[in-house]
């Protein structure tokens, strides 16, 4: 295929003959016959008949956390003629970050020579990412020729929600299951501290023998423990478009989506089942599961949701009471921004429902922003979010969360104050 300096160049020429052979200038002449060389020497980089390119991914499909780093790697083989420009161009959405290297490259390929390009990318927006197709184009040196093609080539990537790691603060809901966990349960059972002493039984396991209270009694005397089970925690998501504040970037459906996985995460570790809820555009919800593959549906829900307004925060109290186990934990995330959820909150506090409210407040993030702050705004907000927080006291433990501070450290100050009383 031509290109467009192709159609210059001739048309520079005919116009230096015509005119040459009017005016009869060795001038025009001489610039006719300089573009026939040059016209001449660009046909001996016309592109080859015989291209074939195998362009193959290191990966096609990859799961990745919100804000890490991954490196592209794309395999070039060419099994056609030499190659001495190639252009190698692959597609990135607007939303993924290039850190090092690049996703262009002109590169020099031998007949059966293989090359890997690479490059490293930051995702730092949950969702879908489709990486791809590679544009390849093959020219001249003086790019008077030229042939394009694509390569449908593409990676998909999970972009998985950041997560918070929550060692020193437990949320343990109250009440337990029959089923092992990590909370202490007042009945004896399997776990590991300590409850009471008694005579040995046929079938004791001989590693439960107390041996000092053995020597002591002259009789065989078995340690008791304390039973460890679990409970359920059902984590509820406020992904409501009237309370989401902030930018793209910054925002407190973000601050929530990434305490939710946090939260997930901690829980699921303290061998407890975990729910989830999410009400915005699309009413998502999970029924409580353990273990790494329910870990990794719940962060496939939580990628993917959006803010909207379809579903109402009564819809929640609905869900819970239908499908949900009863005298469950539940964490409510929410901004306390739309009017109908502190009342939502409340009526499920009266339920058979143990219920922790973690708020991410908005105000923090529109200092971040600047753009149109007002110092009154700013009090007649704070004024009106301490009223709603102490009402939710009332009923619930509040964690009142700055979303650029540590989550953690929110939750650990709870629950010294908690102890404090």
């Amino acid at each position: 295929m031509r290109s467009r300096y192709t159609a210059y160049l001739i048309g520079l020429i005919i116009f230096s003959l015509v005119f040459g052979s009017v005016f009869n200038s060795w001038v025009l002449f001489i610039g006719a016959i300089a573009g026939l060389s040059v016209l001449a020497v660009s046909l001996k980089g016309y592109p080859p008949e015989n291209i074939n390119l195998e362009v193959s991914r290191e990966v096609e499909e990859v799961d990745l956390y919100e804000g890490s780093t991954m490196w592209i790697k794309i395999d070039i083989l060419n099994k056609g003629n030499d190659l001495k420009f190639l252009e190698i161009k692959d597609d990135l959405p607007s939303k993924v970050e290039v850190n090092k290297g690049t996703n262009h490259h002109i590169i020099e390929l031998e007949r059966g020579e293989k090359k890997t390009i690479q490059y490293e990318i930051t995702c730092p927006l949950r969702g879908e990412v489709e990486i791809g197709p590679i544009d390849i184009r093959y020219r001249d040196p003086l790019s008077f020729y030229n042939r394009s093609w694509t390569a449908e080539n593409t990676l998909n990537i999970h972009v998985l929600p950041g997560l918070e790691k929550i060692k020193s603060v437990n949320i343990r809901p109250k009440y337990t299951r029959n089923w092992l966990g990590n909370i202490q349960s007042s009945n004896i059972g399997i776990g590991t501290e300590f409850f009471s002493l008694r005579e040995y039984l046929p079938g004791d396991d001989i590693r439960k023998i107390n041996w000092k209270a053995t020597a002591r009694n002259l009789n065989p005397i078995t340690n008791e423990y304390e039973g460890e089970q679990s409970g359920d925690v059902i984590i509820v998501v406020d992904a409501f478009k009237e309370g989401n504040i902030g930018t793209v970037r910054d925002n407190t459906m973000r601050a929530s989506i990434r305490a939710a996985a946090s939260l997930a995460s901690s829980i699921l570790d303290d061998r407890n089942r975990v729910g989830l809820i999410v009400l915005g555009d699309f009413l998502n919800w999970i029924y409580p599961g353990s273990g790494r593959e329910h870990f990794y549906k719940i962060m496939n829900v939580l990628s993917k949701s959006e803010k909207g307004g379809t579903w109402r925060p009564d819809d929640a109290k609905w869900i819970l009471k239908r499908f949900f186990p009863r005298r469950s934990m539940i964490v409510f995330i929410s901004p306390l921004v739309h009017k109908d959820i502190t009342e939502t909150i409340v009526d499920i506090c009266m339920k058979d429902f143990d219920v922790m409210v973690i708020s991410p407040n908005p105000l923090h993030i529109e200092r971040e922003i600047g753009k149109g702050y007002e110092k009154i705004a700013e009090k007649v907000f704070t004024i009106e979010r301490e009223n709603l927080i102490n009402k939710l006291w009332r009923y619930s433990v509040v964690v009142d969360w700055d979303p650029h501070e540590p989550l953690e450290a929110a939750l650990d100050e709870v629950k010294r104050y908690l102890r404090r009383a």
